[in-house]
């Protein structure tokens, strides 16, 4: 009898250290793919942010002083004007956000592409992301309403970014574990957020 009592102990006892070894792995599994998502979205992010930054901050570069530089600007795009090349040839620049309708090949539903587009030239994706909304003050710090009317677009004195980059595929997480309202993959996630984005040469 006490050989049995051996047995099933011994059975209990491996299947909870199985059990263990089983759950550190997946932990372990987790924060690697968790690891490296961080990586990709920080790169991503990066390299976005980097040239949204730029030209946000040159916008009005090159435009002479009696004419606007913004001539469109709402919480999800902006228009506005500036010597691209330093050619002195006055290009318009216009930055907008996609749907999620079109990025349906990936993983993310909430990925976007953020578009770019030069004169009359082609809409150019630089980049996905999941955020991207713009906000603007005057000089005295007043909140403009969006859209901003067109008589007010030469009040923006600040442009406020924020912009969020998550990574298109992740692990699915099991089933069980997914609670209501949560979503069903471990996405990492990157937020960039310029609140100071002034440009000299935008104040007209």
């Amino acid at each position: 009898m006490s050989a049995l009592f051996d047995v099933i102990a011994s059975m209990l006892f491996g299947g909870t250290l199985f059990m263990i070894v089983l759950t550190a792995n997946d932990i372990a599994t987790e924060n690697q793919s968790t690891y490296n998502g961080d990586m990709l979205v920080q790169e991503m992010l990066t390299s976005t942010a980097q040239l949204v930054e730029g030209e946000f901050r040159n916008m009005g570069f090159g435009v002479p002083e009696h004419q606007r530089t913004i001539t469109y600007a709402d919480s999800t795009a902006i228009s506005f004007l500036c010597d691209l090349n330093r050619d002195g040839n006055i290009d318009t620049l216009k930055y907008t956000l996609g749907g999620t309708d079109e990025l349906l090949d990936t993983q993310n539903e909430m990925d976007r592409f953020l578009k770019r587009k030069v004169n009359t030239g082609q809409i150019m994706s630089v980049g996905a992301v999941t955020t991207f909304k713009l906000r603007y003050h005057t000089r005295d710090g007043e909140v403009l309403p969006i859209p901003v009317p067109w008589d007010r677009l030469t009040e923006i004195h600040v442009v406020e970014v924020t912009m969020e980059v998550q990574n298109p595929y992740a692990p699915y997480r099991d089933a069980a574990m997914v609670k209501s309202g949560e979503r069903n993959a471990l996405y990492s996630s990157s937020l960039w957020q310029q609140t100071r984005l002034a440009s000299q040469n935008s104040r007209r």
